[in-house]
């Protein structure tokens, strides 16, 4: 009788921690950036460099466009010719290297930015997380998430929090 009220005592504790209150959180990162001060003003940064870097590729290809332009001139001898035309072609291979790192640099710039959001929003998440009684908090964007109660979701804590954090940062550093 002993080791059968043993056995059930020892099934009763073995239950109780198997099913304990697992409490999993959801965070979307995309909607901090987009709707936090810190990840607008990221964003804004990023759009003011692709505008600079538009506009520059644009008057280059006004100056490739006029350059066609004139090689297609009757009026130039065949020595002027030649050389617009090689001018044309360093214009172009000028144009898209310009590009290319146009590019580079602005998936750098982007990486920087966001790698800088992230960094100042790993110590808020776990914060709210143990504040709440998370023991897991998933990012919706990398885990494959196909279905989730709204309810779980810390992301909007996760902004105000990471904008009071902001809004205080300059307040102490005065």
């Amino acid at each position: 009788m002993k080791k059968n009220l043993l056995l059930i005592f020892a099934l009763a504790v073995l239950t109780t921690f198997v099913f304990a209150e697992i409490k999993i959180g959801i965070i979307n990162p995309q909607v901090v950036l987009q709707n936090s001060v810190k990840g607008k003003e990221a964003i804004e940064r990023l759009k003011s460099l692709q505008v600079s870097k538009q506009k520059k590729y644009e008057s280059m290809q006004r100056e490739i466009d006029a350059l066609e332009k004139e090689t297609m001139s009757p009026a130039l001898n065949p020595e002027a010719r030649d050389k617009k035309n090689l001018d044309l072609q360093n214009k172009r291979t000028e144009i898209k290297r310009f590009a290319e790192d146009a590019q580079k640099e602005s998936m750098t710039v982007q990486q920087r930015e966001f790698e800088s959001i992230q960094r100042d929003l790993m110590p808020l998440i776990e914060k709210i997380a143990k504040a709440d009684g998370y023991s897991l908090i998933l990012d919706l964007n990398t885990a494959g998430v196909t279905y989730f109660e709204p309810g779980i979701d810390i992301t909007e804590k996760v902004v105000k929090a990471y904008d009071a954090q902001s809004a205080a940062a300059p307040a102490a550093k005065k």
